[in-house]
């Protein structure tokens, strides 16, 4: 009993157990959760080996869809790492009665064309069940699997459809406890198995195309049939497509290319490019005719490690990386291009992110220092003896470093008051009138807690080296409510400085006033208002909190 090279799977399977069924699937000893890979240590992600398979994948489907399946589950195998990779389909001319291995790659290749029942096997349990799941050593379940070595010892398999409709599987597997797949797999294989529903239409449209060639008087609709067909595989792509002419004249874009340029263009008319405007990444204007798609044709050659700056007609703007590749006929002849756009918006974002928290860090570093050293003086007024001030500096210098030990850590919800708490506990000298703190009890999210964490940082520092902290006597109150409307909750928050120097606005504006009146409002939507009172330094600023769970 094997599931080696035959076409015939029904001849190679025939479950032990006939009168298992699908329902039965809640009994599998060998099918598990994927939930299981979110406890597991996960690799980082590679998104630009990612992106480089996609684009090789989308370039292949392109110009040979007919051995795109088999693309697709070596690059399966590389991204993830497995020792083997394949793809399971239902097909018609069995009634989808079983399912047929026409792609795999690594250990298992020579199983290449065989098959497992659709309702006694790993796969039929993923289509029963409609989700992703985990296999180890399925033939505990289903027998015949013991004849397929080396064993399965942990898979990985994940549903595709087409038009809503399941088709069949994308699959990973490793043979030995050397590889274990985590979460970032997971994420990889879902990804692969939405280009996979995309991958199996193409193929068979090549598969029609093919059958059209041999069959001479109907090759003109077939043909038009395929090229129907890969635009609705290009179609479903995230990414953004579009192909041009040898002359440059756009001949087609997919719905996701509209979607980025701001705009549908116009087939046969626009030139080059399907955006309004275009900018160098340095913000330069960049002429059509001197896009990277351009380029492309008349070097003809591929165009890479370049960035642009798309402009909509609205004037919104979006950064992207393209991916312009020439595309010849059977003799060499260039006939076209085609390019993917990739929207790199949220890498910007996170670069300019990363960018803030550099001089943050910079400047935090500063701020430590002199908190330290307000710490030190605060602590010697106050105590008696050097062993007074050994153990209560000590304590303050503990609670300094908690306060960044709580911003670092954005794995779950913090207490407001913990924030506050954290930065100010070190200046608090017993007596209930230096720091005052009331308020109620608010969960803040790890994003939001990170943008406070800074700006109460800053108060306070800036307190501890010209305001209320800085000499002996002064105060400070920290007060806040949460007011509830319709649909959204809002934190009022306010800060008082009394008993300090007497207060001027600066004549400049420095980090800790950018922090509050633009940072904080363009990352968590704040509203702030900062008040120079001759007394004390007055802070108000109410801050967006989410809608609690209905």
């Amino acid at each position: 009993m094997s599931l080696g090279h035959s076409e015939q799977p029904l001849g190679l399977v025939q479950p032990l157990n006939a009168a298992r069924r699908p329902g039965d699937g809640a009994h599998l000893q060998s099918m598990r959760s994927t939930a299981e890979l979110s406890r597991r240590p996960a690799r980082a992600p590679d998104h630009e080996a990612e992106n480089r398979a996609l684009i090789a994948l989308a370039r292949d489907l392109a110009i040979s869809p007919e051995g795109i399946l088999q693309k697709l589950v070596d690059a399966a195998l590389v991204l993830c790492r497995a020792h083997s990779a394949g793809i399971s389909l239902l097909e018609d001319s069995d009634h989808r009665s079983n399912f047929h291995w026409r792609a795999i790659a690594g250990v298992w290749a020579p199983q290449l064309n065989g098959g497992t029942p659709r309702n006694f096997g790993p796969c039929g349990t993923v289509l029963d069940r409609n989700l992703a799941l985990m296999c180890s050593h399925p033939e505990r379940d289903f027998p015949y699997f013991g004849a397929v070595l080396p064993l399965l010892d942990e898979g990985l398999l994940v549903p595709f459809y087409v038009k809503g409709e399941a088709v069949g599987t994308i699959w990973v597997v490793a043979h030995d406890e050397s590889r274990r797949f985590d979460a970032e797999d997971l994420r990889v294989l879902t990804n692969l198995g939405t280009f996979a529903s995309a991958a199996y239409q193409a193929w068979l449209a090549a598969e029609a195309a093919a059958k059209a060639q041999r069959e001479v008087q109907q090759s003109l609709s077939a043909l038009r049939d395929s090229e129907h067909r890969l635009h609705a595989v290009l179609d479903a792509l995230p990414a953004a497509v579009y192909t041009t002419d040898a002359d440059g004249r756009v001949t087609y874009y997919n719905q996701a290319a509209v979607e980025l340029s701001g705009r549908r263009p116009e087939l046969g008319s626009d030139e080059w490019c399907v955006t309004w405007r275009l900018f160098s990444a340095d913000g330069t204007p960049m002429r059509h005719d001197e896009c990277p798609m351009a380029q492309a044709l008349k070097q003809d050659r591929p165009i890479r490690g370049i960035e642009a700056v798309a402009e909509r007609p609205d004037g919104t703007r979006v950064p992207f990386v393209p991916y312009p590749t020439p595309l010849h006929d059977a003799s060499g002849k260039l006939i076209g291009a085609v390019n993917m756009l990739v929207d790199i918006t949220e890498r910007k974002r996170a670069e300019d992110q990363q960018t803030l928290m550099v001089r943050e860090l910079h400047h935090r570093v500063k701020n430590t220092l002199a908190t330290v050293q307000a710490i030190m003086g605060s602590t010697a007024r106050s105590s008696e003896t050097i062993e007074d001030f050994k153990t209560a500096l000590t304590g303050r210098i503990g609670s300094l470093a908690r306060t960044h030990l709580l911003l670092a850590d954005e794995a779950q919800a913090v207490d407001f008051t913990e924030i506050l708490r954290s930065e100010l506990t070190a200046f608090d000298d017993g007596s209930g009138k230096r720091i005052l703190i009331s308020g109620p009890t608010v969960e803040i999210s790890a994003r939001l807690a990170v943008a406070l964490g800074m700006a109460i940082h800053e108060l306070t520092t800036n307190a501890a080296k010209h305001g209320a902290l800085s000499v002996y006597g002064g105060r400070v109150e920290a007060s806040w409510r949460v007011t509830i409307e319709a649909t959204r909750r809002t934190l009022d928050f306010d800060w008082v400085e009394s008993g300090g120097p007497a207060v001027a606005e600066p004549a400049r504006t420095g980090f800790g006033t950018r922090l509050l009146e633009i940072v904080l409002p363009g990352q968590v939507q704040a509203k702030t208002r900062i008040v120079y009172a001759s007394e004390g330094v007055r802070v108000h600023y109410e801050v967006p909190l989410p809608a609690l769970p209905a």
